[in-house]
């Protein structure tokens, strides 16, 4: 090895130590925001990080457009066929309405990010006028939804009852604590007769015990305030759910588990009122596309 590439590969190696000291500072932070933001702090960063992202704007040229996998398997194997409702919460932009619309659905869909849910509207507007309806609010303000714009609120308990409903892509573990997830599936059951799709982080095995200094064993416990929980610059706060917690959160709600998979792409369950529940699986009639 030459004197130039020994002292490169030495230069490369010193280097590793700036990873390091990332990661570090990043475990850190999220402790510090775990162990001390105001449930108003998570909801604000919450919201400006999605509306910040462009995957999740309809309007931006790398907009998320499709269902993934097992979001089709659910909707094949659970979902009433189209033109039934859709009810879908934390919709984003309006990856999953959109995708639901093309297949025949009618959709009802809000999110409480303001800039996502206008670039919703704008698009809804565009290609499906008829059958994607959008409203800004998140989950707390259900059933009485802001309408976009401040032009009053549309009162979804007057309606007809939805077939089935979503509560979108993972924005179930962005729901700070678990009295809010049972309000939150209670609100949406509600309004539904069917189905209820939710998806959420789950833990991935049991978390090794943590040494260092007695302020750092405090920090950690204190940043479990709200439960098992991560933060992230890229998605804000998330709880991370264990075995069982999600069932048992349905099951304060007055609902039941029909569905639970870890494995499948994404970790899911399709919850309903337990008198739906005994009944065959609707299975839509509809042709689902591969991405």
């Amino acid at each position: 090895m030459s004197l130039l590439t020994r002292a490169a590969v030495r230069m490369v190696r010193a280097s590793l130590m700036v990873d390091r000291a990332a990661r570090r500072f990043d475990e850190l932070r999220a402790l510090l925001v775990l162990a001390f933001a105001s449930d108003q702090f998570l909801d604000d960063y919450g919201r400006d990080t999605y509306n910040r992202t462009s995957k999740y704007n309809a309007t931006s040229e790398s907009f998320r457009e499709e269902l993934f996998p097992w979001e089709r398997e659910v909707v094949a194997r659970f979902f009433p066929a189209p033109p039934a409702s859709i009810l879908i919460g934390g919709a984003g932009g309006g990856r999953e309405p959109f995708a639901l619309a093309a297949m025949g659905y009618r959709v009802t869909a809000f999110d409480p990010a303001d800039d996502l849910a206008a670039s919703m509207q704008r698009r809804a507007h565009r290609d499906f006028p008829d059958q994607v309806e959008v409203t800004a609010g998140g989950y707390e303000d259900l059933p009485m939804l802001p309408r976009i714009g401040g032009a009053g609120r549309l009162d979804l308990s007057i309606r007809p009852r939805f077939a089935a409903a979503i509560l979108g892509w993972s924005s179930f573990s962005h729901l700070r604590n678990d009295p809010d997830r049972t309000k939150a599936l209670s609100a949406v059951a509600a309004l539904t007769d069917g189905p209820i799709l939710l998806s959420f982080y789950a833990e991935k095995g049991q978390a090794a015990p943590h040494s260092g200094s007695t302020l750092l064993s405090w920090l950690r416990r204190r940043s479990r305030r709200r439960g098992q929980a991560l933060f992230a610059p890229a998605v804000g706060f998330v709880r991370v759910f264990a075995d069982g917690e999600v069932q048992a959160l349905a099951h304060s709600a007055g609902l039941v588990t029909r569905h639970f998979d870890r494995e499948s792409g994404w970790p899911h369950a399709v919850v309903m009122h337990p008198s739906r529940a005994a009944a065959p699986a609707a299975g839509a009639a509809v042709t689902l596309h591969e991405a």
